[in-house]
């Protein structure tokens, strides 16, 4: 790694983005709908495209840049707080994720509002809060980092109550802005701390001078505790409450009240994912924490297993999303404890991606069942929209990590980088198998009950769909540009992460890392330990897969056959069981 102090072209790109942003807010009345939304997509798209060209330079040769813009103030002891950027690996795939996954989502949300009132307003608030997301994961001191962490909470209120008028939208979003307020008390602590030790806000030297706070420690009760777990618990309780953690996720189902193309930024680049960004970057202070090493992999997993089966149990399809994301955030946070960078970032572009591509399907299904969320009123709406099924499909089939699939392989990096080493090993799996079998159930749910089962609504929803006397000649049952953001989302998704699986796994990993990752996974080699894990490990995913495809077929021979479907269901049974027999002498 080496560290450059040239300006690279995404630095104009992110000016221009700003100054759109902030001309959008002052000149709103003036600009008007088709104003703010140009510009604004002027501003963003410019930025991605000036991002793209980078990912070589970064991931391969692994450049760092460092960029001054400016002095802010001074302090005590000759220290100089400058707005300044830091931009590595780590800040920018946060960067990366966050534009690619936040301009389809605008693209999507002016269709999506297209003739509702405050839609300008709306997506000022949208570009708002990618913005303040860009400025948490580029910032180069902790000082900007408190400044952008504040400013995601307060965008995500103004996002969450949007409609204003409604009692419960306000509830949701003050109780998000509530917790968010609690996480950053915990930063403010943890700003004071670092003053207090070395006089100085740098991250890399925040970072770099871990040695010298073993020296210090807080009195408390009679205990003398090392200063290393006090900045550890700060870190932490910052970003469980951040990340919907168990215990501090309440906040998350109920900002489900936010409008369609907010729960996809919300869920997937931005609020969700801010606490992981925080455990990544201050990673080199928690690994020398005893407590934090081990509350960690045990909180991740028992959020990994809670809301993998809370969302199990869910009808309402947006909070089966929500419970969803935080057991994928759990996920996320048992990754963070491998200390391999590379394996979070992974998961984290995985879902990001293919989780705000789902909201936006759902959200195409919930405006044509006239804002019904129950699937128990839904129904046979692959009939009417092909379009959102499909992508519904391949993008839950990529979460729930099925064979084929990108999330198929980089879900198992949990197995394959879990260590044998901590007491509570056992109990991580256990919590890490129930949310993988969860979420196959969920995303079979929402599969299912939505798109295949039988017509449960009432009539007058049906006779909407075929319709098309819309006010726009773009809508047949759901408009062109929400079907092309929704496309040109899964096009690029598939592209980035496998450019971004050639970046880490064979210029970095193929003969150092991921061999010592595969020897300390022996608990789950199963049947044929010389044959390889991966392969072990896809037993369990074909058989679940095999059994979807057989009840979806037993749900259609039901409707079509009644008569047939007792005998057809042990057929399938008894067909299942010869091919995994047959299946498994052949292998």
């Amino acid at each position: 790694m080496f560290e450059t102090l040239e300006h690279p072209m995404f630095l104009f790109g992110g000016i221009y983005f700003s100054t759109s942003v902030l001309c959008s807010f002052l000149f709103l009345s003036y600009l008007g709908l088709y104003g703010t939304f140009y510009l604004n997509l002027s501003g963003i798209t410019v930025f991605w495209l000036t991002l793209i060209p980078y990912m070589h330079t970064i991931f391969v040769k692994n450049m760092t840049y460092k960029l001054i813009l400016g002095q802010w103030f001074f302090l005590n002891h000759g220290v100089k707080v400058n707005f300044e950027l830091y931009i590595d690996v780590l800040s920018y795939s946060f960067m990366l994720l966050t534009t690619t996954i936040g301009i389809f989502v605008y693209l999507y949300a002016f269709s999506y509002f297209r003739y509702e009132p405050l839609v300008d307003r709306f997506l000022n608030f949208l570009c708002s809060f990618v913005l303040s997301m860009l400025l948490l994961v580029s910032s180069g001191n902790i000082v900007m980092l408190f400044l952008g962490w504040e400013l995601i909470g307060l965008t995500s209120f103004f996002l969450i109550n949007f409609w204003v008028t409604r009692m419960g939208t306000l509830k949701a979003a003050f109780k998000a802005f509530s917790f968010n307020k609690v996480s950053d008390y915990f930063i403010l602590v943890l700003l004071f701390i670092f003053y207090n030790l070395i006089y100085d806000f740098d991250i890399v030297s925040i970072n770099s001078q871990v040695h010298l706070y073993y020296n210090h420690t807080v009195k408390l009760f009679h205990y003398d505790i090392n200063i290393i777990e006090v900045i550890s618990f700060c870190i932490l309780g910052a970003a469980f409450i951040k990340s919907a953690q168990l215990g501090a996720h309440v906040w998350l189902p109920d900002s489900m009240e936010a409008p369609v193309p907010a729960s996809s930024l919300i869920h997937s680049a931005t609020l969700v994912s801010a606490g992981i960004f925080l455990i990544l970057r201050f990673y080199p202070i928690l690994e020398f924490s005893y407590y934090g090493k081990l509350i960690l992999p045990i909180m991740g997993s028992m959020t990994a297993a809670y809301g993998g089966i809370v969302a199990s149990y869910q009808a309402d399809v947006k909070r089966i999303l929500a419970y969803s994301t935080i057991s994928h955030c759990g996920f996320l946070m048992l990754l963070c404890s491998f200390n391999i960078q590379e394996y979070t970032i992974l998961y984290l572009y995985v879902h990001g991606f293919f989780k705000a591509a789902v909201f936006m399907c759902v959200g195409n299904v919930i405006r044509i069942s006239k804002n019904y969320q129950d699937f128990r009123r839904m129904g046979m709406f692959s009939k009417y929209l092909p379009f959102e099924c499909f992508c519904a499909f391949v993008c839950l089939f990529n979460l729930a990590g099925l064979p084929f699939s990108i999330g198929f392989f980089i879900k198992h990096l949990i197995a394959l980088g879990m260590s044998s080493s901590i007491w509570v090993y056992y109990f991580v799996c256990f919590n890490v198998f129930l949310g993988s079998v969860s979420g196959l159930f969920y995303s079979y749910r929402i599969l299912f009950f939505v798109f295949f089962d039988f017509k449960k609504g009432q009539k007058n929803a049906y006779k909407h769909i075929n319709n098309n006397n819309y006010m726009s000649h773009y809508y047949s049952n759901t408009s062109l540009a929400s079907n092309l953001a929704i496309t040109g989302l899964v096009l690029v998704s598939y592209l980035i992460c496998f450019l971004l699986y050639s970046y880490f796994y064979v210029n970095y990993y193929m003969h150092s890392d991921l061999t010592g990752v595969y020897n300390v996974s022996n608990f789950f080699n199963l049947f044929k330990p010389i044959e390889g894990l991966l392969f072990n490990l896809s037993y369990l995913n074909w058989i679940v897969l095999i059994l979807i495809a057989n009840f979806i077929f037993l749900c259609w021979q039901r409707e079509h056959n009644p008569h047939k479907v007792h005998s057809t269901h042990f057929d399938y049974i008894y067909l299942s069981i010869f091919f995994f027999i047959n299946v498994y002498y052949w292998l």
